[in-house]
């Protein structure tokens, strides 16, 4: 993945287990001068709740003075309302200079088109799982 990074949308279909391993080699690789923060959309979906925090987020200070960027992925953001993503295509346009968002979903197409011209989208590779526990009569 590129340095700096730009908005991501991160497909994996079915699952998130290459995702998981992308992001933290990119936290091990970038921690000198990157913050990384996450949130699951799973439980935290509706504007009510995500908009508060994500302003409050997007608002604040670097916590380290090297630190050049933010970065914040929102796990399964297939989960997130409509109207939460109206709210997050605005501050992308607006308030993303040293703050990039990184959206992972099994299914890109429950992203609004706004959203996803705004963000490089990533095929991530798909997971198969080698685990064979099946039991044969």
């Amino acid at each position: 993945m590129e340095y700096p990074p730009p908005h991501y949308v991160l497909f994996e279909p079915l699952n998130d287990k290459e995702t998981i391993q992308a992001w933290e080699r990119y936290k091990q690789d970038h921690s000198d001068t990157c913050e990384f923060y996450e949130v699951n959309a799973a439980c935290m979906y509706s504007v009510e709740t995500f908009a508060p925090w994500f302003d409050m987020w997007i608002s604040s200070v670097a916590k380290k003075q090297s630190t050049r960027l933010r970065i914040l992925i929102i796990w399964h953001s297939e989960f997130l309302t409509f109207a939460c993503q109206q709210m997050l295509r605005r501050q992308l346009e607006q308030r993303s200079f040293k703050n990039r968002v990184w959206f992972h979903v099994e299914d890109p197409t429950s992203l609004q088109p706004a959203i996803i011209s705004r963000c490089i989208v990533k095929k991530m590779p798909a997971y198969i799982s080698t685990d064979m526990n099946i039991k044969s009569e």
